[in-house]
């Protein structure tokens, strides 16, 4: 969400929905619900409600391709190394070259995250963990893997100072 806030265009990614015993529930219905939901939070995490409409929602099963024209994707699912691990494992394909992968995961060695990536995604993946509530915290962590390239690190470092408004933490793994 802190991406909206800055007026960032974000993709949205969830499981698929069911189709339901009538076929009607479209396949990005828990990402549509999601979206919705941030519009009733407390603290609020968008600074516009409106500004939701930056989200665009897509699931795993229809709309991988759509991460070949992301520049960083971060993974923020449930923390389980096997879920997390299945899922790079999904989208490593269409993580196109120059783009930076990382996950939200603050409980997970990034090393043992970073196992399940082919070698050259390893160089531009490292957790990011945004102390929560995003909007009103002000510092973040960037814990690199072994194989993080300390460019990556730096270019991802000065994205989300200068234009996140971020402190940064280097932590390590």
């Amino acid at each position: 969400t802190h991406l909206i806030n800055v007026r960032i265009p974000v993709l949205l990614f969830d499981l698929p929905a069911p189709a339901g015993p009538d076929g009607r529930m479209p396949p990005n219905a828990i990402a549509l619900k999601a979206i919705d939901g941030l519009k009733k939070l407390k603290p609020a995490p968008l600074g516009w409600a409106a500004d939701a409409a930056l989200i665009t929602p897509a699931n795993y099963q229809d709309d991988l391709e759509q991460l070949r024209g992301c520049a960083l994707i971060i993974e923020a699912i449930a923390e389980r190394l096997d879920f997390k691990r299945d899922l790079y494992q999904k989208i490593a394909p269409y993580v196109a070259e120059g783009a930076i992968l990382a996950s939200n995961t603050s409980g997970l060695s990034i090393q043992d995250l970073s196992d399940a990536l082919p070698s050259a995604l390893r160089q531009r993946f490292c957790g990011v963990h945004f102390f929560n509530p995003p909007r009103y915290m002000r510092l973040l962590e960037i814990v690199p893997c072994r194989e993080t390239d300390p460019a990556v690190v730096d270019a991802l470092a000065a994205f989300i100072s200068l234009r996140l408004g971020k402190g940064i933490v280097h932590a390590k793994d």
